[in-house]
């Protein structure tokens, strides 16, 4: 159940309680009720607390016998029947009470002649009433209530508690189902939406929902048909990733090749840059290999069939990308708080992840600063940290640098001649190997990439 559900339903119930309520207080209160007397006078001053008692005990007693109307009178409440006496033809009470002087003085203030009489004491208003039973008995009602309200909303609710509870538990049953059926296809919407959210492009909404012309069907329709869309751009975008690599496949073995050609004929002098060129084109070449490994979608198996170890692979990383760093006068240190670190892995395809997070900090962070790299256990991972000294990232791209073709800023990645895939493939391969990746800004200035790693125990 949302909390749309629960909106709903409380919103409907409390306004069916309020009108309930309300309405019966607004009968009480103006005596709207339906056996309101005929002659109504609202100006009345006696009109108070004991004449609607009267009139109450009046109205049900003149139907009933004698015997019945005084055990419904032991089945009032104490508090009430402390204001009221009936006395038979006697002159005592039916239930054997003894008389107050007050109710004692003015029993004989009626006859069959006049058989209402009413007195305003100090503290109370007397009413007193004969009527004959349906037995034949011939009764007197005297009524000695205190003047205030709060005798008469007592006695109101303890008339209509159980009529106001009954509409309550009925007005709830009635919302509950009217609640549980305006919020059915929200939620049907909301967890095919959050499916969605998390890379499940089958989601869809059922044609159950979708059929009929509600609003929610409508909105259901259109959900399905963005989702269409959506599924068809993320493939054709990673198919197009894929079929990109596939023809840079061609020019760049003829690289490599034309290239082996020039360092069987090169002299010494520029063997070592032909080396890094070679590095460098076995690098693209790797990169290559792991797009065209990546699974098109998560259903789509991706095994790892590998361990390496990451405080030598980290080194052979940080080793590679120091003569760029010296370019910039830029110190590149590795720190590890392990021994050894092992992770399951594919391929040498974590060596393409640190490579390009550690390419990224060496382009972005300023001349002659230090570029921090961590290796330490977080649990039960392994945590790799990138730390440099650049202009870091707006704190609403953090999580957009990790999305295929996302720039922070289109000048600088024309500079730097990125197209916003090296974090994109980063983070997706990291996902691939059940960890994650992400990045924060420090201060005072730099960006700090943190990859965390699940552990192996080779002895497991």
């Amino acid at each position: 159940m949302s909390k749309l559900y629960f909106k709903i339903f409380l919103s409907f119930w409390l306004v069916m309680i309020l009108t309930v309520v309300s309405s019966s207080f607004i009968t009480h209160w103006f005596n709207l009720g339906a056996d309101k007397h005929l002659v109504a006078k609202h100006d009345d001053p006696f009109d108070g607390p004991g004449g609607r008692l009267l009139r109450e005990i009046v109205s049900n007693a003149v139907n009933f016998p004698l015997e019945e109307v005084t055990h419904g009178l032991q089945q009032m409440p104490e508090w009430a029947i402390e204001s009221l006496y009936i006395l038979d033809e006697t002159g005592e009470d039916v239930l054997r009470r003894p008389l107050p002087e007050t109710v004692a003085t003015f029993s004989g203030k009626v006859t069959d002649k006049h058989p209402f009489y009413r007195k305003r004491l100090n503290q109370y208003t007397v009413y007193v009433r004969q009527i004959q039973l349906i037995d034949g008995h011939r009764v007197k009602l005297i009524a000695t209530p205190p003047n205030d309200n709060s005798f008469g909303w007592k006695l109101f609710f303890n008339n209509a508690w159980i009529f106001l509870l009954t509409c309550i538990l009925i007005t709830g049953l009635c919302c509950y189902f009217i609640a549980r059926y305006m919020s059915r296809d929200f939620n049907t919407i909301k967890k095919a939406t959050m499916s969605l959210a998390e890379g499940d492009w089958n989601a869809r909404i059922s044609d159950g929902v979708c059929s009929g012309h509600t609003e929610f069907s409508k909105l259901a329709r259109n959900f399905n048909y963005m989702a269409d869309n959506l599924q068809k751009s993320m493939l054709e975008q990673k198919r197009l990733i894929k079929d990109v690599s596939h023809e840079l496949r061609s020019p760049l073995a003829r690289l490599q090749v034309a290239l082996a050609i020039v360092q069987q004929k090169a002299n010494d002098e520029i063997k070592d840059e032909l080396f890094r060129i070679k590095d460098a084109a076995d690098y693209l070449n790797d990169v290559i290999s792991n797009i065209l490994s990546l699974p098109i979608n998560d259903q789509q198996s991706w095994q790892l069939d590998d361990v390496v170890e990451l405080n030598s692979m980290l080194s052979l990383v940080v080793d590679q990308n120091r003569p760029e760093a010296d370019d910039k006068q830029v110190n590149v240190i590795f720190r590890s708080k392990l021994d050894e670190a092992i992770v399951m892995s594919r391929s040498n395809t974590l060596v393409g992840v640190f490579d390009n997070v550690l390419r990224n900090a060496v382009h972005y962070t300023a001349e002659a600063t230090t570029i921090d790299v961590l290796l330490d256990q977080c649990g039960e991972n392994y945590c790799i940290r990138f730390q440099d000294q650049g202009p870091g990232v707006p704190e609403e791209n953090l999580k957009g640098i990790f999305k295929p073709f996302f720039r922070t800023c289109e000048a600088r990645n024309r500079e730097s001649g990125g197209y916003g895939l090296g974090l994109a493939i980063a983070e997706r391969t990291i996902k691939l190997h059940h960890g994650t990746i992400s990045a924060k800004n420090v201060d005072p200035t730099g960006l700090e990439v943190e990859i965390n790693l699940p552990r192996t125990n080779l002895d497991e």
